[in-house]
């Protein structure tokens, strides 16, 4: 019996291990009914199938909830599937949360001092000071180096919010080198703070979901919110710099049917949209890519319509 990882999985393993159930469906068919699940790991996702559910399976068990599953994996319209025999709720010290969800690769001290460096790199004083506002915060600073990115496209995984909030900020102060016109203490800024409100936007349990003020107020506003207040603890923090700042966050989602509040205007924005465009989409495609093994065509990408190809294993190396 193999307590493997999903993204180890091979057809015929016999499987006992915990995950968290991130979709339950209960389906009729011509036997009665049975559960279309989705689970998912540290490693990943994988679709799961019980034919034959007892009243727990069908009644109790929920969305987001860890279990002890023992199935046989199998395969359904090419993809692995997992029938499950037995699934029963999972005692909190049977596995750890590192076990049943993605992990940023870089470890948090390395993304901490990413960001530490950033600020370093900032000149304003008062932008500084700003910034120290949030990371002297201990609590805030918490919920930024834990909190994901994203529920499922890109950097979602614990730890994901930082690590892409610091490539986005490296890549917009590497974008400037070329242009003498553009602020870099901008660049810095809107880099580390453009999703800053995911904190509050995800939860991050067993599976990354909504939080309500997530739906009901979303990232840009929350971020804007926090700017707007911790800037008004500064003393001779102007209204010009706080508003050019606001534009940043504001605008960083580029058009408004991506339901960004504004459009960028100062060129800075423009910079920080594509940069964070750029990283978003490449965290994603690489996700896409290692389940790929890095090599071939993916499946069909809804989110970019379009297949994407990795070539054989091709590193970029000529």
């Amino acid at each position: 019996m193999s307590t493997g990882k999903i993204v180890d999985f091979v057809v015929d393993d016999k499987i006992e291990s915990y995950f968290a159930v991130r979709k339950k469906d209960v389906r009729e068919y011509t036997r009665g009914r049975y559960v279309s699940l989705e689970l998912g790991d540290s490693s990943g996702r994988v679709g799961a199938v019980m034919w034959e559910p007892d009243q727990f399976a069908l009644e109790e068990l929920a969305e987001g909830m860890t279990v002890k599953v023992r199935g046989v994996v199998g395969e359904y319209r090419n993809k692995t599937q997992l029938t499950v025999s037995r699934i029963r709720l999972a005692l909190d010290n049977e596995y750890t949360l590192e076990d049943i969800m993605p992990h940023s690769e870089q470890p948090r001290e390395y993304r901490k001092s990413r960001l530490i460096a950033l600020r370093d790199r900032i000149e304003n004083s008062y932008i500084q000071a700003l910034v120290d506002e949030f990371f002297n915060d201990q609590q805030f600073m918490d919920g930024f180096l834990n909190a994901a990115a994203g529920k499922l496209w890109h950097h979602a995984t614990i730890g994901g919010l930082s690590e892409h909030s610091a490539n986005v900020a490296e890549l917009a102060l590497r974008v400037a080198q070329g242009y003498d016109f553009l602020n870099r203490d901008y660049l810095a800024f809107g880099g580390i703070f453009h999703d800053c409100g995911k904190i509050a936007t995800y939860k991050t349990e067993t599976v990354i979901d909504y939080t309500d003020q997530g739906r009901l107020i979303g990232h840009i506003c929350l971020a804007d919110h926090w700017v707007c207040e911790r800037a008004g603890r500064i003393e001779g923090f102007s209204d010009q710099l706080l508003t050019k700042l606001r534009h940043l966050l504001l605008s960083h989602q580029g058009e408004l049917q991506y339901a960004t509040p504004v459009v960028p205007q100062m060129p800075e924005a423009f910079v920080l949209y594509y940069c964070d465009e750029i990283d978003s989409k490449m965290g994603a495609i690489d996700r896409i890519r290692k389940r790929h093994d890095g090599k071939g065509w993916s499946d069909w990408v809804n989110m970019l319509n379009r297949f994407l190809y990795f070539g054989e294993g091709d590193t970029g190396q000529e």
